[in-house]
């Protein structure tokens, strides 16, 4: 039983290392470029271990996205679950940092799923389906949080809301990895906060330090 799990964990392992490698290879060559024989190399195997686990190049690609998306649907459900709008506005206004480097690798990625998509049937299904699968994701998670009933109206039904979000945060992040210096990676939360009419109370003045009226540290106008 021991050995059988073994034989599974060191599987998984070598799934994960050519992922990695594909994410590697794929935004650095180009999708349609790069080749198996380079995916298994990058990883430190050869090509026969990426056929032992994908079917080929579109699987490879299918299956980075799916990894995308379930780690960003878990980051979403410990983020957002079980918070009211106003928690989940103040949330999403922190102060957004630098983009990091995994972050622009995928901007790429996601550049060569939607090439490779609009090329090929096969892969415009699969990947067509995967993003659905993320629209249900954040669909659930706005339902979930209440933003039908922040007004009596709401727009967008929450289906249509989650593509809506998705097509921001992709366009925007774009813009940020292409010009940093002058879009702000903080505008995508900005305008999320006011497309759902999420609620954000004024964050209160701090509080200015008692002085002694006679002292001359008191500033002066």
């Amino acid at each position: 039983m021991n050995e059988r799990l073994s034989r599974q964990e060191r599987k998984a392992q070598t799934r994960e290392r050519l992922l990695d490698a594909a994410a590697q290879v794929f935004a650095q060559r180009g999708f349609e470029a790069a080749s198996l024989d380079e995916v298994a190399a990058a990883a430190g195997y050869t090509k026969g271990a990426v056929y032992s686990n994908f079917a080929g190049k579109t699987d490879l690609l299918i299956a980075l996205l799916e990894r995308r998306i379930e780690v960003q649907s878990a980051e979403y459900a410990h983020r957002f679950e079980g918070r009211d709008a106003e928690e989940i506005a103040r949330d999403l206004l922190k102060p957004a940092d630098h983009m990091s480097d995994s972050e622009k690798q995928f901007l790429v990625l996601l550049v060569e799923f939607w090439l490779h998509a609009m090329r090929d049937e096969r892969a415009r299904l699969l990947i067509a389906e995967q993003y659905e699968r993320a629209r249900m994701v954040v669909g659930k998670l706005l339902v979930d949080s209440g933003y039908e009933k922040l007004v009596t109206e709401p727009k967008l039904e929450p289906r249509d809301m989650a593509i809506v979000i998705e097509a921001l945060g992709t366009g925007l992040a774009m813009q940020a990895a292409l010009d940093p210096e002058r879009v702000r990676l903080g505008l995508e939360a900005e305008v999320m906060v006011k497309l759902l009419r999420l609620p954000v109370l004024p964050h209160a003045e701090p509080a200015l330090p008692e002085t002694d009226p006679g002292s001359t540290d008191a500033a002066s106008v």
